[in-house]
């Protein structure tokens, strides 16, 4: 068993490694609103259909995966991970298109940080950090799972959980994403020897993404200020110049998932699959339907941790 000294200063060395500065730059998975709303003379051209289907597999790539089995840790277990996904995305639809000014590929990679403690026999509760590979993008959420029903290793019986998790998107220009998710997990524990345990497991997830902007301006370079007005900035030919991505409601995307996770002495790997049908949800704004347009997305993720 690992000493307390011993993991401090392996956590240490994981949060180092992530957060070393980096030269700034604009990656080509930052999103810029104000391309996705407007044409190339500053005129709006916004389509709320295409922004709720951003935020649909945005959310979808950046919601918390706790990437784990039905067992719960118990009352003194804790448990550190990094956890890496492939991430499809529509990159070829105009809403991610326009955004990233064609830079976006068709696999969105992302890191996980994850820790995740044991309050008592079968409550958990963790929490992480998701960053976007490439860009500014990072989600900070947490999560609680509860284990209904475990501890039968040594039968051919199932352990069962729920869990729920939230997750708020930092770091995106103009960006308002929120994402919360409830589910539940089947899996069961082979053991083999004293030091080695392979667990296959199996869940659904239901993911709920709200989003929304700030006020965005088609024409930053035109100061409209009369004292200041610059005729041959403006090239818009429209009377306005800002506009705004209100909020139509929850979306929801079904995240189904089976992965296995492997523990040899305290180092823990895992693999999950996640394939999440094309959203298909609708909401409102002023009256008017708003629809998800997403396409199937496939999440593939390889995890590497230490448990204690």
């Amino acid at each position: 068993m690992l000493s307390v000294r011993t993991r401090i200063v392996l956590t240490a060395a994981v949060l180092a490694i992530v957060s070393f500065p980096q030269d700034a730059h604009a990656g080509k998975y930052d999103l810029d609103l104000t391309r996705l709303g407007s044409d190339a003379q500053g005129n709006i051209t916004k389509d709320d259909n295409e922004f709720r289907s951003l935020s649909s597999e945005l959310g979808t790539v950046v919601a918390l995966q706790p990437m784990d089995p039905a067992d719960s840790l118990g009352l003194s277990g804790f448990a550190v991970s990094a956890d890496v996904t492939v991430n499809t995305i529509s990159n070829s639809e105009r809403y991610w298109s326009a955004p990233t000014g064609g830079a976006a590929d068709g696999a969105v990679p992302t890191i996980q940080l994850m820790g995740r403690k044991g309050l008592w026999p079968g409550l958990e509760i963790g929490g992480g950090a998701t960053h976007v590979f490439d860009s500014s993008m990072w989600a900070m959420g947490g999560y609680g799972k509860f284990a209904l029903h475990e501890g039968f290793h040594h039968l051919p019986i199932p352990s069962i959980a729920v869990r729920a998790s939230f997750s708020r998107l930092l770091g995106a220009k103009d960006f308002n994403l929120t994402t919360a998710s409830v589910g539940a997990t089947i899996s069961h524990v082979f053991g083999v020897g004293k030091s080695f345990s392979l667990t296959p497991y199996a869940g659904y997830e239901a993911l709920f993404v709200i989003s929304r902007s700030q006020v965005l301006d088609s024409t930053p370079a035109c100061d409209e200020f009369p004292d200041n007005f610059n005729q041959d900035q403006c090239t818009a030919t429209t009377g306005t110049s800002e506009f705004v991505y209100k909020g139509s409601g929850a979306i929801l995307r079904h995240r189904p998932h089976v992965g296995v996770r492997m523990i040899f002495s305290v180092i823990r790997l895992g693999f999950e699959a996640m394939i999440v049908p094309g959203g298909s949800s609708t909401g409102d704004i002023d009256g008017q339907s708003v629809s998800d347009e997403s396409g199937l997305q496939q999440q593939y993720t390889f995890s590497v941790g230490l448990d204690f």
